[in-house]
């Protein structure tokens, strides 16, 4: 049987600086061998829904280590945030969706990009989320998203919601068009008190289509946590 959703080129992109508050220079820690970035490459690599992955990023440093790699560099100006620095990336790339892929989750299971891509359906952004461990309840850096019956967020909170709420994972999914409109909406009431960009879809009234995945390691935001990873990854090595 003819399946539209294979006709679709899907290309993911990892923004990438260089100035990260919590840990400078992560995306180019290499004390496993490699550089962090090229675990969310290879990662992206091996999901079956992606065609082609692309690093976005204003530093040479980062573009050279990548390129060392053999991976794929779009520079770009400086930008905000990473999704307006891949907006940027992409703009003049014929593709038919764009996978939004954080540098800093090197464990992420690449079926969880493909389940995000499989969901997105008919709407024109899409997320995951997994099952919130107990240590993460509490927790106010970790992002918790409320999925409705329809398989759409409901909305994106820090704090425990009252009821039944599901850890939100940092990937995206975008139609082009809709990437391009969403970096020009200006920044809403609780996208600024929550810090969650993924609000000012939610509050313009664009729906959010929602993959539900296996329990998925926590990204990296500190040396801590970069630390921890090496040490998972040493009996390996």
């Amino acid at each position: 049987m003819y399946d539209a959703e294979m006709q679709k080129r899907v290309i993911a992109v990892i923004p990438a600086r260089l100035d990260s508050t919590r840990f400078p220079a992560k995306m180019i820690a290499d004390e496993t061998g490699k550089p962090l970035v090229q675990y969310a490459w290879e990662i992206a690599h091996n999901a079956k829904s992606i065609d082609a992955v692309l690093v976005a990023t204003d530093s040479p440093e980062i573009a050279a280590r990548v390129e060392a790699f053999g991976g794929e560099v779009v520079m770009t100006g400086e930008h905000p945030n990473g999704t307006s620095r891949i907006a940027e990336a992409v703009a003049d790339i014929p593709c038919d969706l764009i996978v939004n892929m954080q540098g800093d989750e090197p464990e992420l299971d690449p079926a969880v990009i493909d389940a995000t891509v499989e969901a997105i359906g008919e709407h024109q952004m899409g997320t995951a989320c997994c099952a919130l461990r107990n240590d993460e309840i509490e927790n106010e850096n970790v992002v918790k998203v409320i999925v409705g019956d329809d398989g759409t967020a409901v909305d994106f909170v820090r704090t425990m919601p009252e009821g039944k709420a599901a850890r939100h994972l940092g990937l995206y999914v975008y139609t082009p068009a809709f990437l391009q409109q969403f970096i020009l909406m200006t920044a809403t009431e609780h996208e600024v008190a929550r810090r969650l960009e993924q609000m000012r879809a939610i509050d313009n009234g664009y729906t959010i289509a929602i993959a539900k995945v296996d329990s998925q390691p926590s990204g990296i935001d500190t040396p801590e946590q970069y630390a921890d990873f090496v040490s998972r990854l040493s009996p390996i090595l």
